[in-house]
């Protein structure tokens, strides 16, 4: 199979095939760079070279990505496989190239040395988890058999140390921003709710106690799914809870209103994992609510919701989390990420230009986007809208709903940045990846015709939607099947609708 490679990631092949076995880099590309390409064709390389290869992996989700684009690159009958429990896989310690399961590994290494690949170059996949002491064991097994790289987007441990224990350089291969101005990544919009009250929890390795931290998070469940419903109800989501009960919980509320959901999380059978995965990148579930296992290596390019209800002090894992949903969008749409953490204020955006060290101490991440000109640290220009929650940036009025950041007394000087159009009209749009105005009718139609609903019910949700009532003329356009998206944001309606009455049932 022949590949068609960007430039940067031709640039990362080269480099990586010219350094020896005393340079242990770490090749720092962000989510959406096509790291996966890179390590298959580096594998590639060694087996045209009549050299072997390992690919290290640390779960399963990345393990059979990593392993179809090796298959596709180095062909099938070359590629040897370790892992538990799967049957018509084949294990050779000599085949040219594997694909290895950092857990099985770990467990067989314990039985002998023909259960590590006997290869000169060793790639570890998402190298920022390989600090734990078992992995590390099998990094110094090979510090002088092979050459070792590491790949991730994020090159620091969840609690802010470096990873310089083992590696000896970080070589960054790309950006976010890049990635984004080219379109290999998609645009990020972001919103803030209601956040946790985080006072008395306690700081552990890095970050929050985790039990603590969930019963805070509990009590934004009903916050959460509401705002869902207002702004993303027509979204592919996956949602990062807390913990299992966390998750669960979530999950629930999400079925409870007729939202088809699910939670994802460790204590699943891997066989119900996998099945929840493909059933969730088929379509057949919105919303996928899961704790720790989507916050790294998951490929889902249909996703254009994030919802993060986890707080988080670790940099490397908020990065992760809004990662998931950047793969570009093939209608060109953004990503919204509704943070219920107060996460992206503290830690920044993922379009930031973050700077990485080795040290093992604290904080081998900087957010030089926090800087100014003359390197001073600065709390970063983020405002968050009073109206409508939407956070921006390098301007004073909410892209969104058009509330306008109250001046400060210090703020009596402006610069040219602050001045606004006078007299514009802030209207809601119809967000990207939504048909156009008139498609969008055409659709509704279809649905009031498919459901029996009243003649003027069409104009009334264009209406609620797009803030104006349809021209008189479109009512003698054909219907259209309505697509997914709206289908979505139809239900999501009706669904506050109920609720609303509810509401207004209890109170009379």
């Amino acid at each position: 199979m022949t590949l068609e490679l960007r430039d940067y990631q031709q640039k990362a092949v080269d480099n990586a095939m010219n350094h020896g076995k005393d340079d242990r880099i770490i090749h720092c590309a962000a989510t959406g760079a096509g790291k996966t390409v890179i390590q298959a064709l580096i594998a590639k390389r060694e087996l045209d070279r009549g050299n072997r290869t390992a690919i290290l992996t640390p779960r399963v989700e990345i393990f059979d990505q990593t392993h179809s684009m090796l298959r596709q690159v180095c062909g099938d009958k070359n590629v040897a496989t370790l892992r538990a429990k799967r049957e018509g896989e084949h294990w050779d310690n000599k085949a040219p190239v594997h694909v290895v399961s950092w857990p099985t590994l770990i467990s067989r290494a314990r039985r002998g040395a023909y259960w590590f690949p006997d290869v000169s170059r060793v790639l570890v996949d998402e190298c920022h988890l390989s600090m734990a002491p078992k992995i590390l064991e099998i990094l110094e097994y090979y510090k002088q058999k092979a050459v070792v790289d590491g790949y991730t987007a994020t090159p620091a441990r969840q609690t802010g140390k470096g990873l310089g224990r083992y590696f000896t350089e970080i070589k960054h291969v790309t950006s976010v921003r890049q990635l984004t101005k080219d379109g290999f990544l998609a645009p990020v919009e972001y919103w803030g709710g209601a956040t946790p009250e985080m006072e008395g929890i306690k700081i552990r390795r890095g970050d929050y106690e985790t039990k603590k931290l969930s019963a805070a998070c509990t009590v934004l469940v009903g916050d959460a799914v509401d705002n869902w419903l207002r702004l993303a109800s027509d979204r592919h989501t996956i949602v990062f809870a807390v913990d299992i009960p966390h998750c669960e919980m979530l999950a629930h509320r999400f079925r409870q209103l007729g939202v088809k959901a699910a939670a994802l999380h460790v204590r699943m059978s891997q066989a119900d994992r996998d099945l929840t995965v493909s059933q969730f990148k088929s379509g057949m579930i919105q919303v996928l609510v899961n704790v720790t296992i989507a916050s790294y290596g998951f490929d889902a390019p249909s996703v254009n919701c994030v919802q993060v209800c986890r707080p988080t002090k670790s940099v490397v894992l908020h990065l992760q989390m809004i990662g998931r949903g950047m793969r570009p969008k093939a209608d060109g749409s953004e990503l919204m990420v509704l943070d219920h953490a107060g996460n992206v204020p503290a830690l920044g955006r993922a379009d930031d230009l973050f700077r990485w060290r080795l040290d093992e101490g604290k904080d081998a991440s900087e957010n030089w986007s926090k800087r100014e000109e003359s390197g001073e640290a600065k709390e970063a220009v983020s405002h968050t809208c009073e109206m409508c929650k939407h956070i921006f940036a390098q301007s004073r009025v909410c892209p969104k709903c058009g509330w306008k950041v109250p001046f400060k007394k210090r703020d009596v000087e402006t610069t040219e940045s602050d001045l606004v159009l006078i007299g514009k009209k802030q209207v809601e749009r119809l967000p990207k990846g939504f048909p156009t105005h008139e498609v969008f009718y055409q659709m509704l139609k279809y649905h009031a015709k498919e459901r029996g609903y009243k003649p003027g019910w069409a104009g009334a949700q264009f209406k609620n939607k797009c803030g104006e009532w349809p021209p008189d003329h479109w009512k003698e356009l054909a219907a259209i099947p309505t697509s997914l998206r709206v289908s979505n944001w139809v239900r999501s309606r009706q669904i506050a609708y109920a609720m609303a009455r509810k509401k207004a049932s209890a109170a009379a």
